[in-house]
């Protein structure tokens, strides 16, 4: 006989469905409030914004998938003990990107989104990528930029607690600023002047060796020559893949994707990232 008392996440059918076992899982939990469950998970070193359990208990959209392990962990369950929520979550995925853009999509399509392991399409990588649930539980990050000021600034904190880390690494690969082609090229791209490039990258480059304390992470930082025609970022088996736009004024939104491992997409990365680094120096 079953147990009245169980949750199936695996009867979760739509993102509606799985808020509503959620709340189920919550309310077994004694009802914490928003701001418990967001204290529980920073005491286990993890990020779990009040206002993300919101969005999450009213069902608006699939939570990323670390977001709503950190959720289930500050009510009581070890995901790693129930695979039905990750079963539940990949299942809800495949259907997602939006749900809603899918449905019409031809089944071949969809298969083929799949295979590429993406889980998300956007336009505004600064703002609209969840970089909280993403930033949640790193171990290892990989960045590859021309010098992504306004990225590292915003994420300053998330970089901080990886870099707090013993267990864990960051690799960022900046445009080099000594030879000329690369700076000449991206200043042209971002509407900078070459001086002012080199100084951006340098300012990133300070920012990144500033991480570095006694007892934390590995701080790895590089330069690389050439064009870039997309920045990407990888934590652990997650990947963000941003593009450049080639116009000399800024464009307010351009493709961004988010893609997992084991996927194509995210098999691509990891391959560019190889090559990045047999191509850089140490800064």
């Amino acid at each position: 006989m079953p147990n009245p008392d169980d949750i199936d996440p695996t009867e979760a059918h739509t993102v509606a469905d799985l808020a509503v076992c959620l709340r189920r899982v919550r309310a077994r939990a004694g009802n914490p409030s928003l701001r418990e469950l967001e204290q529980r998970a920073r005491r286990g070193r993890r990020s779990l914004p009040r206002s993300s359990i919101s969005d999450m208990l009213a069902g608006k959209r699939l939570p990323p998938k670390p977001l709503l392990f950190t959720f289930l962990q500050a009510c009581g369950i070890t995901t790693g003990e129930d695979p039905r929520w990750l079963v539940a979550w990949n299942r809800l995925a495949s259907h997602d990107i939006d749900a809603e853009e899918l449905r019409p999509l031809s089944e071949e399509l969809v298969a083929e989104v799949r295979q590429a392991g993406l889980t998300r399409i956007g336009t505004t990588y600064l703002t609209d990528m969840q970089w909280n649930a993403l930033f949640a539980d790193v171990r290892e990050l990989d960045i590859y930029m021309a010098y992504g000021q306004t990225w590292t600034r915003m994420h300053a904190r998330d970089l901080a607690r990886v870099a707090a880390r013993q267990d864990a690494r960051i690799r960022a690969v900046l445009a080099d600023p000594d030879d000329e082609r690369t700076v000449s090229v991206l200043a042209d791209r971002f509407g900078l002047t070459t001086e002012e490039l080199r100084r951006r990258i340098e300012d990133t480059r300070a920012e990144y060796a500033a991480l570095r304390t006694d007892g934390g992470a590995a701080i790895e930082i590089y330069y690389r020559p050439g064009d870039r025609m997309f920045s990407f970022y990888r934590l652990d088996d997650t990947a963000v893949v941003g593009f450049y736009s080639h116009s000399r004024t800024r464009a307010a939104s351009v493709p961004v994707l988010v893609c997992e491992r084991p996927g194509g997409l995210f098999t691509f990365v990891q391959e560019e990232w190889d090559a990045v680094i047999r191509d850089s120096r140490p800064a």
